[in-house]
């Protein structure tokens, strides 16, 4: 059964991937952090990961890949709901290499938003992955799940 409002959702950020690094080549690892913000209406929830300092993450594909698990919204449904996360790879002398913004919005009964989002869910099997995928960025990946609270 449907449900508009009035119930609670849950929103934890499972984990990151560095696909580059934005540093030179001999540099093995750049200094990240991240910033999410969700909001459903009136209700926000903003969040930095780590709350101090910095990830150093490699681009190696047995290294890129940081465990979050972290609840970024636990909150009222509301009647949309938009999961906004940004990243930036710190520079000392240079100003700061952005990754792409992700951004992705829900609307309709919040039962229809609960699931897994991240790579390949968005992709029909048989088809290689795409644009299209928006958990699928460029520089980074992110994965998420959205289940009631």
């Amino acid at each position: 059964m449907a449900q508009q409002t009035g119930g609670r959702i849950r929103v934890t950020l499972r984990w990151i991937q560095i696909m580059d690094k934005m540093e030179p080549v001999w540099k093995e690892v750049g200094e990240f952090r991240f910033q999410t913000r969700v909001s459903t209406g009136a209700e926000v929830a903003e969040y930095r990961f780590p709350e101090k300092g910095h990830y150093e993450i490699s681009d190696h594909p047995a290294w890129n890949k940081v465990m979050l698990n972290r609840v970024i919204y636990d909150g009222p449904a509301g009647d949309s709901l938009t999961v906004e996360l940004m990243g930036e790879e710190l520079d000392t002398f240079s100003a700061n290499d952005l990754l792409d913004h992700y951004r992705r919005e829900f609307t309709g009964p919040p039962d229809t938003w609960y699931g897994w989002y991240g790579p390949g869910e968005d992709v029909p099997t048989g088809v290689g992955r795409q644009s299209g995928d928006p958990e699928l960025m460029d520089k980074w990946r992110v994965c998420y799940i959205i289940q009631p609270a």
